[in-house]
C-alpha cells in the first residue's frame, strides 16, 4: 500500500537534480508514489501534476540562490486559486534554511533525503490521524 502520492520537482530556472533523484529514491523505498516532474519546472508543471494526479505532497527543490524565490511564486499561485492548504508543501536544496522555508510558504524544510522521507513520513501520520479523529 502506498503512503501517498509525492509530486517533486526541481523549480523554474534550475537544472541541479541529484538531491532531487535521491530523495525521489527514498521516497519511493519508503512506500511513496512518486511523480517525478524533472528540472527547470514553471508554475504550470506543478499545477497540472496536482490537477492530474491528486497528491497529498508537493516538494520544490533549487539549487541556484536565484532560482529560489521560485518556490514563493508556486505556493503564493495555489493559495490564490484556494488549493495551498489542501497540500503538504515540502522544499530542500542546499541554499535552503528553515527560514526560507517559512518566509516562502512551505510546511517544512528537508536538509537532506533522510529527513524528507522522516518528515514526509510524519505529515502523513499526522494527516491519517486527523482524517480519523474527524
Amino acid at each position: 500500500a502506498s503512503l501517498g502520492k509525492f509530486v517533486i520537482g526541481t523549480v523554474k530556472g534550475d537544472i541541479h537534480d541529484i538531491g532531487k533523484n535521491l530523495v525521489g529514491m527514498m521516497l519511493e523505498g519508503a512506500g511513496f508514489e512518486l511523480i517525478d516532474l524533472g528540472i527547470n519546472n514553471p508554475i504550470d508543471n506543478y499545477l497540472e501534476a496536482i490537477d492530474k494526479h491528486q497528491p497529498t505532497i508537493l516538494g520544490m527543490s533549487a539549487l541556484l540562490t536565484t532560482t529560489m524565490p521560485y518556490m514563493k511564486v508556486v505556493i503564493d499561485t495555489m493559495k490564490e486559486k484556494g488549493m495551498r492548504d489542501d497540500y503538504i508543501v515540502l522544499v530542500g536544496g542546499a541554499p535552503l534554511n528553515e527560514e526560507f522555508a517559512k518566509a516562502v510558504g512551505a510546511d517544512a524544510y528537508c536538509r537532506d533525503a533522510a529527513v524528507a522521507v522522516e518528515t514526509a513520513k510524519s505529515f502523513m501520520a499526522r494527516k491519517h490521524n486527523q482524517m480519523a479523529a474527524g
